[in-house]
Parts: structure tokens; sequence; C-alpha cells
């Protein structure tokens, strides 16, 4: 290999290091059905929420 070859080499080992790198700290991309499950989800936490705190202020005062 002569020297620009191998250059070329290590600087395409680089990009491909960063690359894998990037796709791991990437964030992953919810279907339409994942997002709405999620969303549901959240809904409910908050009524629980909601719910715990109203009793809590109901035995309290």
């Amino acid at each position: 290999m002569t020297q620009s070859e191998t250059e070329r080499h290590f600087e395409m080992n680089d990009l491909d290091q960063r690359m894998r790198d990037a796709y791991k700290e990437g964030q992953p991309v919810l279907s339409k059905a994942q997002a709405k499950h999620a969303g549901h989800k959240t809904f409910l936490l908050a009524c629980a929420l909601v719910s715990l705190i109203a009793i809590l202020l109901a035995i309290l005062f």
C-alpha cells in the first residue's frame, strides 16, 4: 500500500467508528402505535398522581 492508500484506509476506519458511535447515541424512532401507547401510559400516570394528591389532601384537611 502506498502512503495515501494507508491514510485513506485509516480515515475510513475512523469514519466507520464515528458512524457506529453516532448510531449508538441516536434516539430511537417510535412507531405510531408505540407513541400512542406511551401517551396513554403518561395520561394514566398523571391521573394516578392527581388521585393520590387528592386523597392525601382529603386525609390531611
